[in-house]
């Protein structure tokens, strides 16, 4: 649909487009991971493991299998980001080089239309409306109004200047721009107003840039007292239409890619790939859950009141837990059978002796 080139009036200044370009589109992103839930106290839902570090043995409970890693599924979030990578390459390399011109493959006949007679003689206007369309293939079309026909249904012109290019222009290549003034002008003060609007089909050439200044240039021009509405849009134009085609770099669609692609790499980066507890836990091993879990104001006692009983490797002087492996997991050794303390819960202990090799497995 079309959408404002920018416009101004002589009270109120200049505004610019008020609508993205298509070379211009902003994305976004956005989304959550369930984090693995760890502690150093038990709470609902846990499981134990025993995890090594500087040789001595540490406890960690997690709802979180730690001795299987990170899933490899998570990489497929990485086919959420494509899209955005997609966009952020496209802007990327549409934010330079030489413009094409656009197919006419459409109607194209140049309008310029006086409903407010503000213009007078057309014919170098004529001129350099035809000039700008051989260069870029883009329609461009002048009307005139008064004030008195969009003020009192509608809150601005650019309202305006939609409705009329939507019912006179079936295409997105024509670039229309709207002149309005009192009927009867004050002379100490000409309340005029101007908007653009351009297609769709135009932002390739029409950019965000080229827009800003087309419109920075014909706003001073309308502003120089004496000077012609013809005038000013025929200088206008004949500045823009030499330099339109040629090559030109969008520093502003640029940055945009570059934010949107660093934001996303950075994004996915945290999301997939930085796991700091993955080399953390590297190695862990459950060790089950003596006794059971009971609510604080409960008398059941609780698992982490178990002490684990450590031992140490008698080869090479690593400590490591009873029970949990049947080798040193610091040289491999294999350990012996040993005798350790249960805590029961009447308070007391029972010794027993656990055959390492036949309760777990390495």
């Amino acid at each position: 649909m079309p959408h404002s080139s920018g416009g101004g009036s002589h009270g109120g200044g200049s505004h610019h487009s008020s609508s993205s370009h298509s070379s211009s589109h902003r994305s976004s992103s956005g989304g959550g991971s369930s984090r693995i839930r760890t502690s150093h106290t038990y709470f609902p839902g846990a499981r134990r493991f025993v995890y090594y570090r500087n040789g001595v043995p540490n406890y960690v409970y997690s709802d979180t299998d730690l001795s299987k890693g990170p899933s490899k599924l998570r990489f497929l979030m990485l086919i959420f980001y494509v899209p955005f990578v997609l966009a952020a390459f496209l802007m990327i390399f549409t934010s330079f080089g030489v413009p094409e011109k656009l197919k006419v493959d459409y109607n194209s006949q140049i309008v310029i239309q006086d409903d407010a007679n503000v213009l007078g003689d057309t014919t170098k206007l004529g001129d350099a409306l035809e000039d700008f369309f051989n260069t870029t293939g883009i329609s461009p079309a002048v009307m005139t109004v008064y004030n008195s026909d969009w003020e009192d249904n509608y809150t601005d012109l650019e309202k305006y200047a939609y409705e009329l290019y939507v019912n006179r222009f079936y295409d997105e290549k024509h670039w229309l721009i709207v002149y309005s003034q009192p009927k009867d002008p004050d002379d100490e003060f000409n309340n005029w107003y101007w908007e653009g609007m351009q297609g769709d089909d135009t932002d390739s050439i029409i950019t965000s840039s080229v827009a800003y200044d087309f419109t920075n240039d014909l706003h001073k021009r309308l502003l120089v007292e004496g000077t012609k509405v013809n005038d000013a849009i025929t200088d206008s134009f004949n500045a823009l239409t030499p330099t339109v085609m040629k090559f030109r770099f969008d520093g502003e669609t640029f940055g945009i890619g570059i934010f949107i692609l660093l934001f996303v790499c950075i994004h996915a980066f945290f999301m997939v790939f930085f796991r700091p507890d993955a080399k953390k836990y590297k190695g862990a091993k459950e060790v089950p859950l003596d006794g059971y879990y009971a609510p604080p104001q409960q008398t059941a006692p609780q698992p982490q009141s178990v002490v684990m009983k450590q031992a140490s490797c008698e080869y090479c002087g690593g400590v490591y837990t009873v029970g949990s492996c049947n080798a040193c997991p610091h040289c491999g050794a294999p350990i012996q059978p040993q005798d350790y303390t249960v805590p029961v819960h009447n308070g007391t202990s029972t010794a027993s002796t656990t055959d390492t090799t036949s309760t777990n497995t390495h």
